[in-house]
């Protein structure tokens, strides 16, 4: 049975933007949701994060969807999984590139970015299906860093002009995207 793994953003929670907004539809089509509270989100640490994906216990029935640098939690924890375990699909909206050379400055890092950037082929040899989302207006995370996530994984790029950083609550902009691509 298929469960889905909703891994918020920086500086936010799972009761806020689209998050229970999407939990909530699945649900109501019968899918089993999660939505971690992840610790210390203003400031967080990679390894904490990766600490509650693995406690989800994503598997080869699991879609993870990760937004902003909930999907950099994503990605490094497909870089540590060990070899054979795969997950069904993972959706990244707005989510940053792995390269610390090409992020924001201001930002903490505290292990979610490295000078390599992402092993791709490490984190494609645990999933088939990536689809990467992202908005060329986005003011937090450049449209770049889309382009080279979508170009890494192979995934299927879903490219916007106008939608930001997809982060109000029932933002018809993302939820338009992701029924499409959940049905």
């Amino acid at each position: 049975m298929t469960k889905v793994i909703i891994i918020h953003g920086k500086n936010t929670n799972p009761s806020e933007k689209w998050y229970p907004w999407l939990k909530q539809k699945l649900e109501e089509k019968n899918t089993r949701c999660i939505a971690p509270k992840l610790p210390n989100p203003e400031d967080p640490n990679i390894n904490d994060w990766i600490n509650e994906i693995i406690k989800t216990k994503p598997n080869n029935e699991t879609i993870l969807i990760g937004h902003s640098r909930g999907g950099v939690a994503i990605l490094r924890w497909l870089e540590k999984l060990p070899k054979g375990e795969k997950v069904k699909q993972v959706i990244l909206v707005a989510t940053n590139a792995g390269n610390s050379e090409k992020r924001n400055k201001t930002e903490n890092n505290k292990g979610f970015f490295t000078r390599e950037g992402y092993d791709f082929e490490k984190i494609k040899s645990h999933c088939d299906n990536f689809v990467v989302i992202h908005s060329k207006d986005d003011k937090w995370v450049p449209f770049s860093s889309g382009e080279e996530n979508a170009k890494g994984l192979g995934a299927k790029f879903k490219i916007y002009e106008n939608k930001g950083h997809f982060g109000i609550k029932e933002s018809p902009k993302i939820t338009e995207v992701l029924e499409e691509i959940l049905e």
